[in-house]
């Protein structure tokens, strides 16, 4: 049977910021952190034939431009830094 690793961005995103509130007290910038070596490292005794990392497309509203632009970049940051 293969082994699939399906990881929903806005989960981690959310989860990943929690630690960073309790350890780091700042914001996480996303392309400088290595979490595929997080998760392989964490995950090294589970033999993964297959890695899905996916988002929900974030769209820009009217109302909140610049908060709209932010989570964007933000979320292609992570994809950009993303390497399986």
């Amino acid at each position: 049977m293969q082994t699939i690793l399906l990881i929903d961005g806005e989960n981690f995103k959310g989860k990943i910021r929690s630690v960073f509130k309790e350890i780091a007290k700042e914001k996480p910038i996303w392309h400088e952190y290595n979490f595929k070596g997080l998760l392989d490292k964490v995950l090294k005794d589970i033999p993964i034939e297959r890695r899905v990392f996916y988002f929900a497309r974030i769209k820009e509203h009217e109302a909140s431009k610049e908060k709209s632009k932010q989570l964007v970049e933000e979320q292609r940051l992570l994809k950009t830094h993303w390497q399986f």
